[in-house]
């Protein structure tokens, strides 16, 4: 190893290398990488819940994630409800579902989902 492959391994941030890593973790058979999405696609993808947005609770029922892969970000949004046991930050899960786009961000709508062991 050169030194200065190792000085640029020591630079490299450490978001870049849980990205990197969430990315690899997340590389599951028969899902896409949130990066490589296609509007209009059916498609599986797993990452961890980002944050949850908390509604007010005189609107109509939704419960809205993001979900990152270390590749990008994904909203997803559930119609009709306001929780799902288990969905929090830092859960880990497969969706099923199709790709739109909404205010220029990858959304899927009432998609199926996994819960998946934590990939801490």
């Amino acid at each position: 190893m050169s030194l200065r492959k190792a000085l640029d391994d020591l630079a490299v941030d450490s978001s870049e290398l849980e990205a990197e890593e969430l990315a690899a973790e997340c590389a599951r058979p028969g899902c896409t990488r949130i990066a490589d999405l296609q509007v209009r696609s059916l498609t599986s993808v797993t990452g961890t819940v980002h944050s949850i947005a908390v509604l007010p609770a005189d609107r109509a029922p939704e419960l809205r994630i993001e979900l990152w892969d270390g590749t990008g970000i994904l909203e997803v949004i559930w119609l009709g409800r306001r929780e799902i046991t288990g969905i929090r930050p830092g859960a880990y899960l497969t969706l099923t579902g199709r790709v739109t786009m909404v205010d220029g961000r990858r959304t899927i709508f009432n998609p199926g989902y996994q819960m998946l062991p934590s990939n801490a």
